[in-house]
């Protein structure tokens, strides 16, 4: 039987097709091509192989200019918060050292990021390529390697970089716009005392002068409420929080729209293709035995893969057919939402070891650690403050101000929902309790709590002594810990791990020993 097959459609050719140029292919053709000719031969392969690099570049420096609706929607509530701060009193001087200021950040953030490519270059690639010189083998995994590293890290700083300046010269074109329709506003200060009176040119001749009092939306806001409701009280901060929150909510749903937006046009962009590498997705129902017609099984994926598929059906059912196995519970692993790359947040509670005054008794040191994954969010939305800023003034408002308190205890419950990323564990000493923790953490993200998910655990620490275990290692006692104790711990510092090889960033701190710190509630 005769087999026949396109090249085109073999694995191998259509992943090569979706990943690209090799990077190093350049450099291992220079590295098997090129003579021993001392010096010269020596830099002009290193030239060879550096412009090999060039078509990669390329290609991903276009993916940053790449209209999407989700960026469009970053840079309008860059736009918008630039706006509301904006103070339309000041002067043109203050206007112009606001922007040098912006423009000298820009200076240092693309001094850095060349500062960075400079390093991988000097102490990274030239080291490989001089490697190569006399071990070309060593030389081409070197490369390999630094290549790699410096790619990734020269991309993100210039997305960074790319991000800074379109958001600075929004500000610029803004704010020279501003400048000169004022100047034509008052050079014709006359025209305005004409059409408006006496008071509505004395105002133009005023606007932008030194002596002006700074005016800007979110200040006239914040006159507004203490003119209307006070400085303090139940009204104001009804009308306070209203606003904050429906700005975030606003943020938060516009980035939702724009993500289905841009979901949506790409998959219907895929599925214009003729023919995708793997086939069409087909949907296909199998009767295994003809004796029993009732008995179906559908199946449906792409028509590569359900081929190998079908096959391992059929033979499971011949295997397995009309045999008792028994139920199988819980969710199939492959219906679960991945986890464990998602950005995870972390708050962390903790009592001191203090003695009681009335007592005369020594409390222990207890802690307790509560953690969920943003599943809408990954690297790439931390590439500035934005986000962080916000997520750390919703925690501390939440869990800082004032801090929140928690009676841990030896009751176990868990409250579970893979797909907003929360597998929380609580060991405290009531249900309420629990329920009340749980709706605490969920109000981070807005989510609701679902009573159904909201469960005593399978195996309660009931019956645990409470006297710590002694056991004696060289000669010397030691207490090992008591699981369960019970008492009052209180939350301290929040941090989120991002899922790369960075440090963890601190949102919240409450005792003064972490740095950099995104929010500290002055």
């Amino acid at each position: 039987m005769a087999i026949s097959f396109e090249l085109s459609e073999l694995t191998s050719r259509v992943v090569r097709s979706k990943v690209g140029t090799r990077i190093i292919k350049g450099m291992e053709e220079g590295i098997k091509k090129k003579e021993d000719n001392g010096v010269i031969s020596f830099v002009g392969w290193v030239f060879n192989a550096s412009w090999s690099l060039t078509g990669f570049l390329v290609g991903k420096l276009t993916g940053f200019f790449k209209f999407s609706w989700s960026t469009f929607w970053g840079w309008f509530v860059a736009a918008k918060q630039f706006i509301w701060n904006f103070n339309w009193n000041a002067t043109d001087e203050q206007l112009e050292a606001s922007i040098n200021s912006q423009w000298t950040a820009l200076a240092g953030q693309l001094g850095g990021t060349l500062g960075n490519a400079f390093g991988y270059i000097a102490c990274g690639i030239l080291p490989g390529a001089a490697i190569a010189v006399f071990n070309e083998p060593l030389g081409a995994v070197v490369l390999a390697k630094v290549g790699e590293e410096f790619l990734e890290e020269f991309l993100e700083n210039l997305g960074a970089l790319l991000n800074s300046a379109l958001r600075l010269g929004t500000q610029i074109l803004f704010t020279e716009t501003y400048k000169n329709v004022r100047k034509l506003i008052k050079s014709n200060s006359n025209l305005v005392k004409k059409l408006f009176g006496a008071n509505a040119e004395k105002a133009v001749k005023a606007w932008g002068s030194k002596d002006s009092k700074p005016w800007s939306f979110a200040s006239a806001t914040e006159d507004f409420l203490d003119n209307t409701f006070g400085t303090d009280g139940a009204m104001r901060e009804f009308a306070e929080e209203f606003l904050e929150e429906a700005d975030e909510a606003c943020v938060e749903a516009g980035y939702v729209v724009a993500n289905a937006v841009d979901t949506y046009l790409s998959a219907q962009m895929i599925a214009k293709q003729s023919v995708p590498p793997l086939g069409h997705t087909r949907y296909v129902e199998i009767t295994p035995n003809r004796d029993n017609p009732d008995e179906k099984i559908v199946l449906g994926g792409s028509e590569e893969l359900l081929k190998p598929v079908i096959i391992q059906t059929l033979a499971t059912y011949n295997q397995l057919g009309d045999r008792d196995l028994g139920v199988v519970y819980g969710v199939p692993a492959d219906d679960m939402p991945e986890r464990r790359y998602k950005p995870e947040v972390v708050l962390k509670f903790y009592r001191k070891q203090n003695k009681d005054p009335l007592k005369g008794e020594i409390t222990d040191k207890l802690s307790m650690q509560i953690s969920f994954r943003l599943m809408n969010k990954s690297k790439t939305d931390f590439a500035d403050d934005f986000y962080l800023k916000t997520l750390a003034d919703v925690i501390y408002r939440k869990f800082a101000s004032p801090p929140f308190k928690v009676n841990k205890g030896k009751q176990v419950y868990t409250y579970c929902d893979f797909e907003k990323g929360y597998q929380l564990k609580l060991d405290v000493t009531t249900q309420a309790e629990a329920r009340r923790i749980v709706e605490q953490v969920l109000d981070i993200q807005g989510h609701k709590v679902d009573d159904d998910l909201l469960r005593i655990g399978s195996k309660p620490i009931n019956g645990i002594s409470a006297t710590p275990e002694k056991v004696t290692i060289r000669g010397k006692v030691e207490k090992l810990p008591v699981r369960g104790k019970e008492g009052v711990v209180t939350f301290q510092h929040a941090y989120l791990n991002v899922g790369v090889n960075v440090p963890p960033i601190n949102l919240v701190d409450l005792t003064g020993k972490k740095r950099n710190v995104v929010y500290t509630g002055k």
